[in-house]
C-alpha cells in the first residue's frame, strides 16, 4: 500500500479536475430548424423530447442540441409561434452517437395545427470513427438468440472457439464488459468475461466495439461490450414469457439418448414489471428469469458406484487366482455380474439457474437523478458441470451417480448519481460492489466410506479408457467464506458541450479488488497407502472364490481404523504448500482520461488520452538466481513496483460523398495480465522438493500492450442499405507467458513473465438493411491471427547437443505461428421478415473456415510436434437458426406465440478433431496398434472401439427446439 500513499496526492489532484472512466451510456440529438419556404433559421424555437424532461431552444443559426439522452426511440416536437408545430416519431438515439435532424416548419394557417412525420434513419453513421455495431432491443427480440453471447458471435471480427470470444485475433480476456456505465470485467480469470449475469430481456441497447475505441474505455486490448439496460416506464407495464425446449435430432449414434424426446426438458420463465411509484419522481423496473435445464450429454447406467470397488477387488483377486493368465496378457476380463447398473438413461447434468435485476430511479428535481440497481444470479447444478463442452463430464457417461453438485452465485449493486446543472453540462458519480462466489462438493464433512455399502466418499474406485466403472464423491476442498471475488469501483464523469463543435468528456475510475484463493487438499496417509489391501500372505485369493475373497475384504475394511489406529485420508496442513492455499489478493487500479468529440459539420474527430495505474500490493523476489530455500525468504523480497500506462487515442470520420464516409482510428491499449497468474501463489521459503517443478506467480508483470489502427469506408447504396468496409492491423506485445529458471542448487521452476507477442490483420465487409418488410445484415471477415503462443502456460523447450562430455543447452522455442483461433474466413448473416403487428420470422446463420490444429503422423515418430504446430485446419463450420413469431391479443392484452430452432438443419460441426485425421469422428492408427487395441477391448469386455473413440463433445450441438408464449400488459 506504500505506493498508493505515495501517489495519493497525484490522484487527489486529478480528482479535482476529472470524474470517472464512465463508459458511454447516452447519446445526443442535434439539428436545425428552418422556414420551409425561405430556408431561413428560426431563432428561439422550442424543441421538446416527449416523455422526458429534456429539451432545447434554437440559436441564431437555428441550431439546437439535446445531450444526455438515454438510448431508445422517442417522439420529438418543435414549437414556434406562428408556425405549424411538428412532431417527429421514432427518433432513434444510440450510445455515444449524435442523431442529426433537419426540421422544416411551415407558417400555420390554423392556430394549433400540427404535422406528424416519421424520422428518417440514415443508412450510415457519419459520426462513427471506429468499427462498432449497435443492436437495439427490437433487433434482439426478433433474432433467434437466447443469450448475449449469441449476439456477440454474429459481429464482424469476432471468433468463437471453445466457449470463448476472440475480437480481431486477441485473446479472449482482452474484451471489457460494461453495464450501465460500470465495468464488470472478470480481471481474475484468464478466460475473462463478465462478472454480472445479463439476460436479453434486460437490454435496451448493446454496443459492440471490435476495433479501436475511445479513451473512456480501458482495461481492454481488443474490444468493448457496452450494455445499457432498460429504464422504468412512465406507466405500469410488464410481460411474462415462458417456453419449453428439447434437442430433437437424428444423430443418435453420437448423442446418447437424443431419440428420447421430452418436450419439457428445458423450462424457462421470464418476467418484467415496470412503472411509477410516485409519478415523475420515483419509478422502478424488475426483471427476472428462472431456467430449469438438462445437459446435452446423457448417461447409460451400466455401473453403480460400488461396482468400482468390487472391480478393483476382482482385478486383485484375479492376479492371485490366475497369475499365469494375468501375466501373459495383462488384461483381465471383467464379468458382467460386476456391472450392476440398470441400463437406464438420462442427462448426466441437470440444473436450475435464476437471475434477477431490479432498478429504482429517484428524481426529486428535474436536474437530479439517483439510481440504485441490483443484479443477482444463482446456479444450482447436479452432476459434473461442463459448460464449454470440454469433455470434463465424459467420465460419468456409464456411471452417473454420486458425482456431487456445484453452486455458483453472484450479486452486484450499483448506486449512481446524475446532476444536470445546465442543458450543456452534466456529471455522474457512481459506486458499485460486485461479488462472485461458488462451491463444488459431494458432502462437506468429507466422510470416507469405511467399507462397501457405507455412506461417504468411496476410497477405492475403478476406471477404464477414461470412463468411471464406479466411484462416489470427491473431497470438499473449499471453506465457507473463502474463494470469493469482490470488486469495489468508484466512478463518475463530467460531460460538457462547450459549443456546437466540442463535446468534452473527462473521468476517472478507481477499482479495489479483494480476492481470496483457498484450497485445502487431502492426501492418503502412509498407513492407507501401505495397507489399503491386506498382504497376500494374510489374504490369498489363489484358493478362494471371488465371493469369499470379497467377503473377507469387507471385514478387513470394516475393522481397518481399529486395527491400524490411523485415518485413511487427512486434510493437508497449512505448511504443506503443495496441497494447501489460502491467500488474499488486493491490487488496486486507477485510471484517468480526457477526450474531445469535435464535430465540424460532417467532419468528426475523437481525440483522447488515458492514464492507467496499477498498484500490485504484493512482494516479489529481489534475486531469482539464488538457492531454492532463499528464493521466498524475507531477506530476498521487495515490493512490486507501480505500473503506469499512457494511451493516446485518435479517430476521425469525414464524408467523401453525399452518402459515404471515411473513417480512420489509431490507439494504444493496455491491460494487466490475469490475476490468477500474477498472484498464482504467495512466495514462501520452500525447500527444494516443494519448489521443483512449480510455476510461480509474478506480481511485477507489466501490462500487456496492443497497438492497433484501422481505416474504413461506409457507403449508402439505397436509403436503407449500406456497405461498411474496414481494414485493420494489431500488434501485441508483452503478452503473458512463462520462463524456466534454475536455482543455484539445481532446482528447476517456472515463473510467469511478459514473453509472448504476435499480430493480427484483416478486412471486414458488412451490409445492412434497416427498414421495411425485410431487415438484416451480412458481414464477412478475412483475418490472420499469429503469435508466439496461444496458451500463456505453454512453454516449449529445445535441448541442443554439445561436444562429448559437455552439458547440453536448453533453449525456449519461440516461433510465430497461427493462433488457435486463427479463423481465416468468417461469414455471419441475419435477416428478419417483419409484418408489423402480425408476424415475424428471423434467421441467423454463419459459415466459417476451420481453426488450426497440430497434426500428427501415425507412421512417423521422428517428426517433432513443434515442426507442425497449428499447421492444419479443421473442417468448415456452418449453421442456421430460426425464430418465428405470431402476434395476437388475449382479453385485450398483446400476446406472442414463438418458435425458436437452433441448428435448423441439424448439422454437426467438428469442433475438436483427432490430430491424426483432422476429423471428430475418425481416428487413424497403425494396423498393428489397432489390432492390439481391439483385442484388449474385446478381452476386457467393457467398451467397444466406437464408444471410446466417439466423443459427443467433439461436435457442435444438434438441433434444439423451443416453443413458448409471451404476454405483455
Amino acid at each position: 500500500m506504500r505506493d498508493l500513499y505515495r501517489f495519493s496526492g497525484v490522484i487527489l489532484a486529478l480528482l479535482a479536475f476529472t470524474q470517472i472512466c464512465w463508459a458511454g451510456t447516452t447519446g445526443k440529438i442535434a439539428g436545425t430548424v428552418t422556414d420551409k419556404k425561405t430556408g431561413q433559421p428560426l431563432i428561439g424555437a422550442d424543441v421538446v423530447l416527449e416523455g422526458t424532461q429534456l429539451g432545447s431552444s434554437t440559436d441564431q443559426d437555428g441550431f439546437f442540441m439535446i445531450i444526455n439522452v438515454p438510448p431508445g426511440t422517442y417522439r420529438l416536437t418543435v414549437y414556434y409561434v406562428g408556425y405549424t408545430s411538428q412532431t417527429i416519431e421514432n427518433v432513434r438515439v444510440s450510445i455515444d452517437r449524435t442523431t442529426s435532424l433537419k426540421i422544416q416548419l411551415s407558417p400555420a394557417s390554423v392556430e394549433g395545427e400540427e404535422v406528424v412525420v416519421e424520422a428518417e434513419r440514415p443508412a450510415i453513421e457519419i459520426d462513427r470513427t471506429h468499427s462498432a455495431a449497435i443492436i437495439n432491443s427490437e433487433t434482439v427480440e426478433a433474432m433467434p438468440v437466447t443469450e448475449v453471447e449469441e449476439v456477440l458471435e454474429l459481429q464482424a471480427g469476432v471468433v468463437s472457439t471453445d466457449g470463448e470470444l476472440h475480437f480481431r485475433g486477441g485473446r479472449s480476456r482482452e474484451v471489457t464488459y460494461i453495464i450501465d456505465g460500470v465495468q464488470v470485467t472478470n480481471a481474475f480469470s484468464q478466460g475473462g468475461g463478465s462478472t454480472v449475469e445479463v439476460e436479453n430481456n434486460m437490454i435496451e441497447e448493446l454496443e459492440v466495439i471490435s476495433g479501436t475505441f475511445n479513451a473512456e474505455y480501458g482495461r481492454a486490448q481488443s474490444g468493448v461490450v457496452n450494455i445499457v439496460t432498460k429504464k422504468p416506464s412512465s406507466h405500469f407495464r410488464g410481460n411474462v414469457q415462458f417456453y419449453s425446449g428439447e434437442w430433437i435430432s437424428s444423430h443418435d449414434r453420437i448423442f446418447l439418448g437424443i431419440d428420447d424426446v421430452n418436450l419439457t426438458a428445458e423450462k424457462d420463465v421470464q418476467f418484467s414489471l415496470s412503472g411509477p411509484i410516485i409519478p415523475n419522481k420515483v419509478s422502478f423496473l424488475v426483471t427476472g428469469r428462472y431456467n430449469d435445464w438438462e445437459g446435452l450429454d446423457w448417461y447409460e447406467r451400466r455401473f453403480r458406484p460400488i461396482d468400482g470397488w468390487r472391480i478393483a477387488a476382482y482385478q486383485r483377486w484375479f492376479q492371485q487366482h490366475n497369475p499365469n493368465q494375468a501375466n501373459t496378457s495383462g488384461v483381465i476380463t471383467i464379468p458382467d455380474s460386476l456391472a450392476t447398473g440398470d441400463g437406464a438413461r438420462g442427462p448426466i447434468t441437470t440444473g436450475t439457474s435464476i437471475s434477477l435485476n431490479a432498478k429504482l430511479i429517484i428524481q426529486p428535481i428535474s436536474s437530479l437523478t439517483l439510481t440504485y440497481q441490483i443484479f443477482g444470479s444463482f446456479d444450482d447444478i447436479n452432476g459434473p458441470y461442463d459448460p464449454t463442452r470440454s469433455g470434463s463430464d465424459r467420465f460419468a457417461r456409464y456411471q452417473p451417480d454420486e458425482h456431487g453438485k456445484i453452486r455458483l452465485w453472484g450479486q452486484s449493486h450499483f448506486l449512481k448519481l446524475q446532476h444536470v446543472p445546465s442543458k450543456r453540462f452534466y456529471y455522474n458519480l457512481a459506486f458499485s460492489y460486485q461479488h462472485n462466489d461458488g462451491e463444488a462438493f459431494y458432502r462437506k464433512d468429507n466422510k470416507i466410506a469405511r467399507f462397501p455399502g457405507d455412506d461417504g466418499i468411496q476410497p477405492i474406485t475403478s476406471t477404464s479408457n477414461g470412463f468411471s466403472l464406479g466411484s462416489a464423491g470427491f473431497f470438499y476442498t473449499d471453506k465457507e467464506g473463502k474463494n470469493y471475488r469482490d470488486q469495489y469501483l468508484f466512478n463518475g464523469d463530467l460531460n460538457w458541450q462547450i459549443d456546437k463543435h466540442n463535446f468534452i468528456k473527462a473521468g476517472f475510475q478507481i477499482t479495489q479488488h479483494r480476492i481470496n484463493v483457498y484450497a485445502r487438499g487431502f492426501r492418503a496417509t502412509q498407513e492407507w497407502q501401505n495397507n489399503a489391501w491386506p498382504l497376500q500372505s494374510e489374504l490369498n485369493g489363489a484358493n478362494m472364490s471371488f465371493d469369499a475373497y470379497w467377503d473377507s475384504l469387507v471385514v478387513y475394511w470394516q475393522n481397518w481404523e481399529q486395527r491400524f489406529g490411523a485415518e485413511r485420508f487427512v486434510a493437508a496442513a497449512d505448511t504443506e504448500y503443495t496441497l494447501f492455499r489460502d491467500f488474499n489478493i488486493e491490487p488496486l487500479e486507477a485510471a484517468f482520461y480526457v477526450q474531445d468529440k469535435l464535430e465540424m459539420g460532417d467532419i468528426i474527430v475523437n481525440a483522447g488520452l488515458r492514464l492507467d495505474m496499477f498498484f500490485p500490493n504484493e512482494r516479489v523476489p529481489k534475486v531469482l538466481r539464488t538457492e531454492s530455500f532463499n528464493l521466498g525468504s524475507e531477506a530476498n523480497l521487495k515490493d512490486a513496483t507501480t505500473k503506469y500506462q499512457l494511451s493516446p487515442r485518435l479517430g476521425i470520420s469525414f464524408p467523401i460523398s453525399s452518402q459515404g464516409a471515411f473513417h480512420a482510428a489509431y490507439g494504444h491499449f493496455f491491460q494487466m495480465p490475469a490475476f490468477q497468474f500474477m498472484y498464482n501463489e504467495p512466495l514462501r521459503s520452500l525447500n527444494r522438493f516443494q519448489l521443483e517443478g512449480r510455476t510461480l506467480g509474478n506480481a511485477d508483470l507489466r501490462a500487456e500492450k496492443t497497438i492497433q489502427y484501422e481505416v474504413g469506408l461506409q457507403q449508402a447504396i439505397t436509403e436503407d442499405i449500406a456497405v461498411d468496409i474496414t481494414a485493420y492491423y494489431k500488434d501485441f506485445r508483452d503478452l503473458l507467458g512463462v520462463e524456466e529458471l534454475t536455482t543455484l542448487d539445481a532446482v528447476s521452476f517456472r515463473r510467469f513473465i511478459n514473453r509472448d507477442y504476435g499480430n493480427s490483420k484483416g478486412i471486414t465487409v458488412g451490409f445492412t438493411k434497416r427498414n421495411g418488410l425485410v431487415q438484416g445484415g451480412f458481414n464477412y471477415t478475412l483475418s490472420f491471427a499469429n503469435g508466439s503462443s496461444s496458451d500463456p502456460t505453454e512453454l516449449q523447450l529445445i535441448q541442443t547437443a554439445t561436444q562429448i562430455g559437455g552439458q547440453s543447452d536448453i533453449l525456449i522455442d519461440r516461433k510465430i505461428l497461427s493462433l488457435d483461433w486463427d479463423q481465416r474466413h468468417t461469414i455471419n448473416a441475419y435477416v428478419n421478415f417483419i409484418k408489423s403487428g402480425d408476424w415475424s420470422i428471423g434467421l441467423v446463420g454463419f459459415l466459417n473456415s476451420g481453426t488450426p490444429f497440430t497434426p500428427t503422423f501415425v507412421e512417423r515418430f521422428d517428426i517433432p510436434r513443434r515442426e507442425y504446430q497449428n499447421a492444419a485446419f479443421k473442417p468448415t463450420r456452418w449453421s442456421v437458426d430460426l425464430k418465428a413469431k405470431k402476434f395476437f391479443r388475449i382479453l385485450g392484452q398483446r400476446a406472442t406465440l414463438f418458435l425458436k430452432v437452433d441448428n435448423l438443419f441439424d448439422h454437426l460441426n467438428h469442433e475438436n478433431v483427432f490430430s491424426s485425421t483432422g476429423r471428430a469422428d475418425e481416428v487413424a492408427r497403425i494396423p498393428e496398434e489397432l489390432k492390439i487395441l481391439q483385442e484388449t477391448l474385446e478381452q476386457e469386455g467393457l467398451f467397444t472401439l466406437e464408444e471410446i473413440d466417439l466423443n459427443p463433445d467433439n461436435f457442435s450441438e444438434p438441433r434444439k427446439i423451443q416453443v413458448g408464449m409471451e404476454i405483455k400488459f
